[in-house]
């Protein structure tokens, strides 16, 4: 019997061959009824076969099975408005299915050589997507976006030479460094201050809808990558280098998170506030990062912390794919722009506004299950580290950074509903907007039925 993991990867490269040979009309079409077909045999294997099987080097688990799925239904989401982009949409058909391939095998395993050919993919999909439009702009921020990629690859390849050299040999500095030029690496694969030079330029600037892809899908891997490959070493550190690398990844998040959100409160255009906020998003996925280490250094039960990243994983991917689809509706994205918009197009700007209060954390959308569920898991008082005294200090400074989050998501609400007519067109954005904004108030209102 041939694994379900061999028959999804085979579909995924079929979908990245044959995309490009699309048009317009067939790609916005067949692109998500593709990704559909995997998504629904990938729930079927899961649920019938209890699991995908193995292969050589490759071992999903359930933090791969949450990227493949989650990466899937974003993918048939953007699908439907990738035909905006113009002649280039089975390219990014393509470039969405090597993206979401890349995803799966880099959450799936811990081989240095399957990882990195699976890191490559993703950063040869993530610079054709930014590129995709090809103005002048689009290419210019590929071009920095790459620059920026290689440097991280770099880095990437150092580390995995001092981390996986004395991994299990003799573990110390050298290990601990490794530790440190990995996080850098994925930094800024996934935009980790002071990693993120790169990011607030692509995604404030570029297509909105390619900048969907980025935001919602090419992160979701480096990211679970970061957890396997720590929750590896982690069991051969000495407590002192264990907590070294913990205190570096809570200072990592703590700034994230911040400066994210300061400076998105600062700007005066949408989709570069989006951008900004999607880097506060990522301290946020990093403090369930650091809970998810810090459980098993404390000898404290993950469940809560996995779960927490679980959600948050799906919630921002959801949201930051409706959220700047819609932004392709405006020539000009600034405030005064999108004055007006929710009075003239109704249906698609209360979807919009769905996706911000997502964002921001508001009951009851899977957003709000998502932030609850990280505080939660950062506030057990068995992890030492995160308390002063009886003070939960680290869950306090999260809580402090998504209520500043409040002032500019609904700055944003009350431009759209303001009395000003904008010019705008939603043609062929309505169903991802809408879609994923149905899928974010579901999932907040069934959650806490499945899993509570």
């Amino acid at each position: 019997m041939v694994e379900p993991i061999l028959i999804i990867i085979g579909a995924l490269v079929v979908v990245s061959l044959g995309a490009p040979f699309l048009g317009k009309r067939a790609s916005a079409y067949c692109a998500p009824m593709a990704f559909t077909l995997i998504l629904a045999y990938t729930l079927y294997a899961l649920i019938a076969m209890h699991g995908l099987g193995r292969i050589k080097g490759i071992a999903p688990n359930e933090l791969s099975y949450v990227v493949l799925l989650v990466s899937l239904l974003a993918g048939a989401l953007i699908s439907f408005s990738v035909n905006r982009i113009g002649r280039g949409s089975g390219i990014a058909v393509s470039l969405i299915s090597s993206g979401t391939l890349a995803n799966f095998v880099l959450s799936s395993t811990l081989n240095p050589f399957y990882i990195i050919s699976a890191w490559g993919l993703l950063s040869v999909s993530s610079y054709g997507m930014a590129a995709i439009p090809k103005d002048r702009v689009s290419l210019g921020n590929s071009l920095k976006y790459a620059f920026m990629g290689g440097l991280s690859f770099q880095l990437l390849l150092l580390g995995f030479v001092l981390y996986y050299s004395f991994l299990g040999i003799t573990p110390g500095l050298p290990m601990v460094i490794g530790a440190a030029l990995l996080v850098a690496a994925v930094g800024f694969k996934i935009g980790i201050v002071p990693f993120h030079m790169w990011l607030p330029d692509v995604y404030g600037t570029s297509d909105p809808v390619a900048v969907s892809v980025l935001s919602s899908m090419m992160k979701l891997g480096p990211i679970v990558l970061l957890v396997n490959l720590f929750m590896t070493g982690a069991e051969l550190l000495e407590p002192a280098q264990r907590n070294a690398i913990l205190a570096f990844l809570m200072i990592l998040s703590l700034i994230t998170m911040t400066w994210g959100n300061v400076t998105a409160a600062v700007q005066r255009d949408v989709q570069r506030m989006l951008a900004y906020s999607s880097i506060s998003h990522v301290g946020f996925m990093l403090m369930a990062i650091t809970t998810i280490i810090a459980s098993y250094i404390y000898s404290v039960s993950p469940y809560l912390a996995y779960m927490a990243l679980f959600v948050y994983l799906f919630s921002y991917s959801i949201s930051k794919a409706g959220a700047f689809s819609y932004m392709k509706a405006f020539s000009v994205r600034t405030y005064d722009a999108i004055k007006g918009a929710g009075r003239a197009y109704g249906d698609v700007s209360g979807m919009f506004s769905v996706s911000l209060l997502n964002l921001l954390g508001l009951p009851p959308l899977l957003g709000f299950w998502a932030k609850l569920f990280v505080f939660m898991a950062a506030a057990n008082p068995k992890i030492t580290p995160f308390f002063v005294g009886q003070v939960p200090w680290y869950t306090l400074v999260g809580i402090i950074n998504s209520v500043i989050s409040a002032f500019y998501y609904v700055r944003v609400l009350q431009s759209l509903y303001s009395a000003s007519q904008p010019s705008a067109s939603f043609q062929g954005l309505r169903t991802t907007i809408i879609a994923s904004s149905a899928i974010l108030i579901l999932g907040g209102v069934l959650l806490p039925l499945i899993f509570l």
